[in-house]
């Protein structure tokens, strides 16, 4: 049997990823938009995160906040302090900003693509993590490449 997706608004599913951290449960969600590429995809990728403590947040951590003006983001962490942390999309050239630790509300243990999990906690997805953020001087021309070549493998597969 086929799962079928059911899209809800991010007030709904955030409301209810809130009550599942609230009782110690993980959540699990589908991404949208683009600003994890290439970690994570639009429509097709799944974070599944849980509950921390922030004090127990590291530089390349994946996690869930929710900004000043209420919007929850999924992002990694570049930068922290003893009180606020810094984060980018994998798929952005640009910092997001500095934000209070009370502003997190998860972080990510887990990524699912096409069925297959990806431990966010393993030595070699750390690894590569640490490498990709590495490249944030050079991000912005990786992704233009990456993004042509996916472009172009696109295009082959629909001719075919």
């Amino acid at each position: 049997m086929r799962e079928e997706k059911q899209w809800i608004s991010s007030e709904n599913l955030f409301s209810a990823v809130e009550e599942l951290l609230a009782e110690g449960r993980q959540a699990v969600f589908t991404v949208t938009g683009m600003s994890m590429w290439p970690f994570l995809c639009h429509g097709r990728d799944q974070a599944v995160i849980e509950a921390c403590a922030p004090e127990s947040l590291k530089r390349g951590d994946i996690i869930l906040f929710r900004t000043a003006i209420g919007n929850y983001v999924l992002h990694r962490i570049t930068g922290i302090t003893a009180e606020k942390f810094q984060t980018a999309g994998d798929g952005n050239c640009h910092y997001d900003g500095w934000f209070p630790r009370s502003c997190v509300r998860a972080r990510a243990v887990k990524l699912i693509r096409n069925g297959k999990e990806i431990d966010c906690g393993s030595a070699v997805w750390k690894q590569i993590f640490r490498f990709w953020m590495a490249l944030f001087p050079v991000r912005g021309i990786l992704l233009k490449i990456m993004r042509t070549g996916w472009k172009a493998v696109s295009e082959r597969k629909k001719r075919l």
